[in-house]
């Protein structure tokens, strides 16, 4: 059941991020988990604080590319665990399983409920793993559209596939700059810190998602 909540356009599409959301996606959290700390600064400075994950996730680099180029720079016994987190990192991204429920709840009430996501190309061999994306409308993955949250192009060429009107979407993510980038463009928004579903809930059922 869709209810008016101010203004004269009514939420009828919930969009989730993927990680951060769907899965635990904590680059500096893997690091101090899976490497020494005599190594931390250099892998962060190298390799979890590098540009290229943004580029890997725009789709203009692949991770054969950038491997090479990284191993040299960082502590030899770092190199193989590092070249598999560059190739593919979905095994250090844990699902957050009661998302399942809670997209599910939505999708049940009767809302859309899509995927929009920064991610690379690894993503198409591992999104049946997320149990939640088996529930989406659609997805919008960054790597194929050569674009990236929070520009405002990307919200554009969502909703444009998808034909939504943007006031109609309320947007999911765990990153502040990529709801400032989604309402700009129209769409309402909330910054999501997992595990905190009650207040994902209280947000959603403010905007009139009632579920």
């Amino acid at each position: 059941m869709f209810v008016v909540k101010g203004g004269d356009f009514l939420i009828k599409n919930v969009v989730f991020d993927m990680g951060g959301v769907l899965i635990d996606f904590n680059l500096l959290k893997t690091m101090n988990k899976c490497f020494s700390e005599e190594y931390h600064e250099i892998l962060t400075e190298k390799v979890f604080g590098g540009q290229f994950w943004r580029e890997l996730d725009r789709g203009i680099l692949k991770s054969a590319d950038v491997i090479p180029t990284i191993l040299p720079e960082i502590p030899e016994d770092t190199r193989q665990l590092v070249a598999e987190m560059i190739s593919d990192f979905y095994p250090y991204m844990p699902v957050y399983e009661e998302m399942y429920d809670f997209v599910k709840r939505i999708k049940d009430a009767g809302y859309n409920v899509y995927l929009l996501s920064n991610a690379t190309a690894r993503f198409f061999d591992r999104y049946l793993d997320i149990p939640a994306i088996s529930l989406m409308d659609g997805m919008f993955i960054s790597c194929v559209y050569k674009l990236l949250k929070p520009e405002r192009e990307i919200y554009e060429a969502f909703c444009n596939k998808f034909s939504l009107v943007p006031e109609e979407c309320f947007f999911i993510d765990d990153m502040p700059q990529n709801i400032e980038g989604a309402k700009a463009y129209g769409m309402k928004g909330y910054v999501y810190k997992a595990p905190d579903y009650s207040g994902l809930e209280k947000a959603l059922n403010a905007e009139g998602v009632v579920f």
